[in-house]
């Protein structure tokens, strides 16, 4: 079967539904509006469907519409992913390895790590994935990832998991807190700050499962960050503390403004690992990286 509309057309779509109205929309495509105006009255001819319907403030899809933006934004992704996968291999790369990381991971050792495994791979990509930082092994499950680096207690149920190093969770919190200067803090202590996180849902064996469910307590204020940066600037600049494993948290104590201590007189134990789906191939890309990782990054 032959489609009707064009690629054109779909990136179109996307564009209004962005943008909220097709002045905008043709702005970012480099159109004029009635050049844009005319094309998705074209689309809507060739579908016999109307796709945008006019909201208080903005254009927005209809059923129609929302259909074929879903399939718009699946199209130009895969193109995407296809345009650079050619390129890749214009250049010699013959295979890419997609690696994600958990959202409490840091990137520190990424240069070092692509730099060994480039020199002993050349011919094998990496592409850091993101926006799966909140769920790498549902990305792992799905496809959208060959290998993630992920923290907790135990390794997860499913997968292959290579153990990499133990780590602890520590608390960060400005240099000049009062909490900064003692030698370890309990969960009715932390709870009692307004608290950064990089979300409000709670991950499995980290600090909900490991300090404030046992305490039986939680923070009365929740600050939602989202990436790490974010959530060390707002501890930084005063505006709360925050619950980090100490391999992320390291590099960024040089630089001053922030300390680190223990959580509870015993501290808090987490273990990372390296993910992969089960019955990954001893030769595939993704299990030479995460050997390259393991003897990098690994405990000696």
């Amino acid at each position: 079967m032959t489609t009707r509309l064009s690629i054109r057309q779909m990136q179109m779509m996307v564009a209004i539904a962005d943008a909220g109205s097709v002045s905008d929309a043709a702005v970012q495509l480099g159109l004029t509006q009635s050049a844009l105006s005319h094309r998705l009255k074209e689309a809507e001819r060739l579908l016999g469907a109307a796709l945008f319907a006019r909201g208080q403030r903005r254009l927005n899809p209809t059923q129609a519409g929302r259909r074929l933006l879903h399939a718009a934004r699946g199209v130009l992704a895969e193109l995407e992913r296809t345009e650079r996968d050619i390129h890749r291999l214009s250049v010699g790369i013959e295979e890419v390895v997609r690696l994600g990381v958990e959202a409490c991971g840091g990137y520190h050792w990424l240069p070092d790590g692509l730099a060994a495994f480039a020199e002993g791979h050349p011919s094998i990509g990496v592409e850091i994935v993101p926006d799966i930082s909140l769920d790498p092994c549902r990305a792992l499950r799905q496809g959208h990832l060959d290998l993630a680096l992920v923290a907790g207690n135990h390794p997860p149920i499913g997968f292959e998991a290579i153990s990499l190093r133990r780590d602890e969770l520590r608390l960060a919190a400005p240099w000049d807190h009062a909490l900064a200067q003692r030698d370890w803090v309990d969960a009715e202590e932390v709870a009692a700050e307004p608290y950064v996180a990089y979300h409000t849902t709670p991950e499995k064996g980290r600090e909900y499962e490991q300090l404030f469910s046992p305490a039986g307590v939680l923070p009365a204020r929740v600050i939602s960050a989202g990436v790490t940066d974010a959530v060390l600037a707002l501890v930084r600049g005063g505006l709360g503390v925050s619950i980090l494993p100490a391999w992320t948290l390291a590099p960024h104590l040089a630089p001053g403004g922030l300390a680190s201590v223990a959580l509870t007189a015993n501290g808090l134990q987490l273990n990372w690992y390296l993910v992969m789906r089960q019955g990954e191939a001893e030769v595939s890309a993704a299990r030479q990286l995460a050997r390259t990782l393991h003897d990098l990054l690994g405990e000696k």
